[in-house]
């Protein structure tokens, strides 16, 4: 049966020393067969296409670097890209083709957490890791120990976020304002902030809901204006906290603003304008981050894909490194009769990563498949985001 896909590019950047060498492994460190393969599932078009064409700009500038260097283990690196277009039905047809027809070492995503849910069930039967650089709804790696994910977890972001916020501000009683329909706003708004309110002293006036695709929200502002609400928090990618940002600052409510993964994206601050002031939002990846690996990172991404990505396009980017990094020094030996064991060689270590300097900071994998370590806590401040964690 042939699995529809609505998008695929495939990149291999082959350089002449790869044309002359005989496709066969020879020293010690190289690799047998003509490329090393890697999948990506990515939302290119429609919900969430920031987030995967950035990500997939960052995984291709990894890759060109890669194969100007040399390659993975002398062979030049392929990355096949899928589009998800953020839905799951693709999702589940995407993983199946990378899995068993393009046999693909690894795959790099999705970023979106309802579609990382409904796959990682499939994984113990496919045995290929899949690594999302953005997919942040708690509890999900457990499902399957081929499930990993290089970013933190919603809960962990949010948690010294709000507690910074709710310091600075002051804040006693507060609406939180979400997304039903998004798995990881879902979770943040229904789940980890009334939790995140409670813990710092701040009454929880109602929990106001939209969906996706809507784009009028007054009727949320009106309301969180009559309960006299002093702060919202937002479970809510960063449209539509941008557009619930600008509703409240068009009725008068001018109050402080908090949000968690998908909300801290740079196009907040771009759409929401002045009504973004002062707001605090988490992220897994300070994209200002005066570092040099950082800047340079900056640098050729805003030259490839014309602006500053969402924390998933530095964390697409290390992926590819990390990978690089573990077929070459794990035994991976590329032959197409060892896939499965070369399959499990790379998801172990990419499960065991601990301190492994990215561009992002430092990747370390704890127990059950998820990103550990510090955050950056985001305020807006005169139009950008600035790190105030102390």
């Amino acid at each position: 049966m042939k699995i529809p896909v609505k998008f695929v590019t495939a990149l291999a950047v082959t350089v002449a020393a790869f044309v002359v060498a005989p496709m066969i492994a020879a020293d010690a460190g190289q690799l047998s067969g003509r490329k090393v393969r890697l999948g990506a599932m990515v939302p290119l078009t429609e919900k969430g296409a920031e987030w995967g064409q950035s990500s997939k700009a960052s995984m291709e500038i990894a890759a060109e670097e890669i194969n100007a260097a040399g390659g993975i283990g002398g062979l030049p690196l392929e990355i096949l890209y899928y589009d998800t277009r953020a839905k799951e039905s693709e999702g589940l047809n995407i993983i199946n083709r990378l899995a068993e027809r393009d046999k693909v070492l690894a795959v790099v995503g999705p970023c979106f957490s309802s579609l990382f849910e409904i796959i990682a069930p499939l994984l113990d039967r496919l045995q290929v890791a899949m690594i999302s650089m953005c997919s942040s709804k708690p509890g999900l790696s457990a499902l399957s120990k081929w499930a990993l994910r290089n970013t933190l977890t919603s809960d962990k972001q949010l948690k010294p976020v709000v507690a910074a916020w709710a310091k600075e501000y002051g804040v006693k009683k507060a609406v939180i304002i979400h997304d039903l329909e998004d798995a990881v706003s879902r979770a943040e708004g229904s789940k980890i902030l009334p939790g995140l309110l409670k813990a710092n002293g701040i009454e929880l006036l109602d929990v106001l809901t939209y969906r996706t695709k809507d784009t009028d929200f007054s009727a949320q502002i009106t309301k969180a204006k009559s309960l006299g609400a002093q702060g919202i928090a937002f479970g809510s990618c960063y449209q539509q906290a941008a557009a619930i940002a600008k509703e409240a600052h068009k009725q008068g409510l001018k109050v402080p603003m908090v949000g968690g993964a998908c909300a801290g994206a740079p196009g907040f601050v771009t759409i929401g304008g002045s009504a973004a002031e002062g707001a605090y939002m988490s992220t897994a990846a300070w994209i200002d981050d005066p570092r040099p690996k950082v800047r340079e990172y900056v640098k050729k991404i805003v030259k490839k894909y014309g602006k500053k990505p969402p924390y998933g396009g530095p964390r697409a980017y290390d992926n590819i490194y990390a990978l690089k990094e573990i077929i070459e020094n794990s035994g991976v030996t590329n032959k197409s009769g060892d896939l499965a064991s070369d399959r499990e060689k790379v998801r172990a270590g990419f499960a065991a990563l601990k301190g492994w300097n990215g561009v992002a900071g430092e990747i370390t994998m704890n127990e059950v498949g998820d990103g550990a370590g510090a955050t950056a806590i985001l305020k807006v401040v005169n139009g950008q985001y600035t790190n105030v964690a102390k």
